[in-house]
């Protein structure tokens, strides 16, 4: 399992229960971050099992799985994640609306998964409302993913990609003034310009 399809997981399990309050993967998720902290949960064990079918790094240990990574890269790199999803998910209210269809549920989601450094999953969260949007927003949504994709290449240190990313959603925003959906447009434009310089962490 290489870090591509143990990223995908993450992001797949995390924005079914985001958009649909789907237990199944938010279980999926608490079980993989018990078992990377060695932390005690109660995970129905058909959720272990379908973990550890889906996810090779993870073997059954009694009621318990057990983190068993193939090599120190991937092992700091599923750490990392599951660091970041444990503190996501302990801020996450715990009756949280699904954000489901709803243009500014999700934009409003979107915003507190880049705040946690949660890049991808900004992508993953708006890319399919993104793909059912025919009128106004399409771009200005295209804007967002495109600035949560640019800061997921910076944070593997791909500047060139960091930049025309950047360069793209600023484009894509230049049709659009004042506030659209809860996102002040004329300041994000500023702090986009000024990042392409910076590259400081900017928010929508």
């Amino acid at each position: 399992m290489d870090l591509f399809e143990i990223r995908n997981w993450f992001a797949h399990n995390l924005c079914n229960y985001l958009r649909e309050k789907e237990e199944q993967g938010f279980l999926k998720l608490r079980a993989v971050i018990s078992s990377v902290f060695s932390e005690n949960s109660d995970i129905p064990e058909a959720v272990l099992e379908e973990v550890v079918s889906e996810f090779p790094l993870f073997e059954r240990e009694g009621a318990f799985l057990k983190f068993v990574p193939d090599d120190p890269i991937t092992e700091k790199y599923v750490r990392e994640k599951a660091e970041k999803y444990r503190e996501f998910l302990k801020e996450l209210s715990a009756d949280f609306e699904p954000v489901e269809e709803d243009i500014e549920k999700n934009i409003q989601m979107a915003r507190l998964l880049f705040e946690k450094g949660l890049y991808f999953e900004v992508h993953e969260i708006l890319e399919e409302i993104w793909m059912g949007e025919f009128g106004r927003e399409r771009d200005f949504l295209q804007a967002l993913i495109q600035i949560g994709v640019a800061y997921y290449h910076l944070s593997n240190y791909n500047t060139r990609g960091f930049k025309l990313l950047l360069e793209n959603a600023l484009e894509l925003l230049g049709g659009y003034s004042g506030t659209v959906h809860t996102v002040n447009v004329d300041k994000l434009k500023e702090d986009i310009k000024r990042a392409m310089e910076t590259e400081e962490i900017i928010s929508f």
